[in-house]
C-alpha cells in the first residue's frame, strides 16, 4: 500500500518488541505475471515486562465474561495530542524492494507538527462525554481540575446511577492528589475505579475514537491551532453512537485475544 493509501496502525500490534531495521516477512503478489515481494515496515512497541504481561492476563481474565451492559457502565478516559500537519498516530506503509525513499512510499511532516492541541476526552457507552483543550504542560493539580469538571459530571451524565472510571497509569494520575479525591467520590458511591495494567493502550477502545478523529480533522485541512481546536471540537461531536458500540462489543474478544497471548500483545487488526 503506498502512502497515500496507508493505514493508521493500533499503538500496539506485535507480541514481541521490533526495530525500525526490522522487517515482516515479505508478501508475495501477482504484478504483470511475475510475483512481487511486498515489504511490510513494522512500527517499534514498547517491550513488555513478565510482571505487566502478568497484569495484562489477570485484568483479561477478570473482564472476559463482561456482559454489554457492564462494559457500557465504563467511563473510558485518555489524553492525546492533534497536529495540524502529519500525525500522532502510526503509519503501515507496503511497499516493494528499492522504494523506501521513493516518495509515493513516504509521508510527509514537518518539525513538530507544524503546532498542535493536546485534549482531554472520554466517551461510555454509546455517547461521548466532554471533550477539554489542555493548555501548556498536565500535571496533577490540572488533572485534579479535569476529575472534577469534566470526567466526574461526563461520567454521572452518561451513566445512571454510578459508573466505572478507567484510565491509564500516567504518573499524575496516580499523585497523592488524586488518589484522595477518587477515593472520597468512590465512598459516596459516585463511581468505581477500574485497576489497570501497564503498558496498555491497546486495551483502551478511546485509541481508536482518537484515530477516527485524526481522519475526520485531517480532512477538513486545519492551518492553525485555532482552526485544528474548532474542528476537534466539531467532528468529536460527530462520532456516532454506532461506532462507539461497536468498540465497545469488541472488548469481550479484546480479552480472549489477549488471554490467547498469555498477556502480551495481539494483532488488533484482527480484533
Amino acid at each position: 500500500m503506498r502512502a497515500e493509501n496507508a493505514c493508521s496502525l493500533p499503538h500496539n500490534v506485535t507480541d514481541e518488541p521490533s526495530c525500525s531495521n526490522e522487517l515482516s516477512p515479505a508478501i508475495r503478489v501477482p504484478r504483470k505475471g511475475k510475483t512481487v515481494s511486498l515489504l511490510n515496515r513494522l512500527v517499534a512497541s514498547p517491550l513488555l515486562r513478565r510482571g505487566n504481561k502478568q497484569k495484562r492476563l489477570v485484568w483479561a481474565k477478570e473482564h472476559k465474561e463482561w456482559t454489554l451492559d457492564q462494559w457500557k457502565s465504563v467511563l473510558w478516559s485518555d489524553e492525546s495530542k492533534f497536529e495540524i500537519f502529519g500525525s500522532n498516530h502510526r503509519v503501515f506503509v507496503r511497499r516493494r524492494k528499492g522504494e523506501r525513499m521513493d516518495s509515493t512510499c513516504l509521508v510527509p511532516t514537518v518539525k513538530h507538527g507544524g503546532g498542535g492541541v493536546m485534549v482531554w476526552g472520554c466517551f461510555a457507552g454509546d455517547t461521548v462525554g466532554d471533550l477539554f483543550k489542555i493548555e501548556g504542560i498536565l500535571n496533577q493539580h490540572g488533572y485534579h481540575s479535569i476529575l472534577q469538571r469534566h470526567a466526574i459530571p461526563s461520567g454521572l451524565g452518561l451513566v445512571v446511577p454510578s459508573f466505572i472510571f478507567q484510565q491509564d497509569n500516567d504518573p499524575k494520575h496516580t499523585s497523592r492528589l488524586y488518589k484522595g479525591y477518587l477515593t472520597k467520590k468512590e465512598s459516596d458511591g459516585v463511581l468505581r475505579q477500574m485497576t489497570w495494567p501497564p503498558q496498555s493502550p491497546d486495551l483502551n477502545p478511546i485509541e481508536m475514537v482518537w484515530g477516527e478523529l485524526d481522519r475526520r480533522v485531517k480532512a477538513k485541512g486545519p492551518t492553525s491551532a485555532k482552526h485544528l481546536w474548532e474542528f476537534l471540537q466539531d467532528c468529536w461531536k460527530t462520532i456516532s453512537g454506532d461506532y462507539l458500540l461497536k468498540l465497545i462489543k469488541r472488548m469481550p474478544r479484546v480479552c480472549k485475544a489477549v488471554i490467547k497471548a498469555k498477556g502480551g500483545y495481539f494483532e488488533e487488526p484482527r480484533i
